[in-house]
């Protein structure tokens, strides 16, 4: 299972200036403090070496929404996943994709309207880069399915 938090996220921002690091802080409905994320990895080539700025339009009924956050952590340690803007060069999907392997929490995935992000800073040059390595992603998914089981496992053991 994944957190899937599009619903009690308010804003934030996910910075990739740093080659191989994407640090960040997201604000959630429920949580009093800010979620630090400290990440290993980039970008998809469409954002790779900006900072993605997270602005969520809904302000729907947030109190039905808190209770979701409990047992989220505020330091989010771990794999950047699938982070991109949905922009030329398309290496993955079409809209604002945010996925990352906490160990934390495991996998967390925010998928956002393009309203709701904007770039900020130049990318890095398109053409000059790789796509993301598309079997590193697939093995960062196992690890985290891995553990998963490996949970399980022990709970059926109790």
């Amino acid at each position: 299972m994944a957190w899937r938090p599009n619903e009690q996220l308010i804003d934030g921002y996910l910075d990739n200036t740093e080659p191989g690091k994407v640090t960040g802080h997201l604000r959630f409905v429920g949580m009093s403090e800010m979620v630090r994320l400290n990440l290993e990895g980039d970008f998809h080539r469409d954002i790779r070496g900006a900072v993605l700025l997270i602005t969520k339009c809904g302000t729907d009924d947030r109190s039905r929404r808190e209770g979701y956050m409990e047992g989220f952590s505020s330091v989010q340690n771990g794999d950047a996943g699938d982070i991109t803007a949905g922009l030329s060069p398309m290496d993955y999907v079409g809209y604002p994709y945010i996925e990352w392997y906490s160990l934390e929490n495991g996998r967390v995935v925010l998928e956002l309207e393009p309203n709701e992000v904007e770039v900020i800073g130049t990318p890095l040059v398109a053409g000059e880069q790789d796509p993301l390595d598309r079997e590193k992603q697939t093995q960062l998914l196992g690890r985290f399915l891995a553990r998963v089981a490996a949970d399980l496992g022990k709970q059926n053991d109790s």
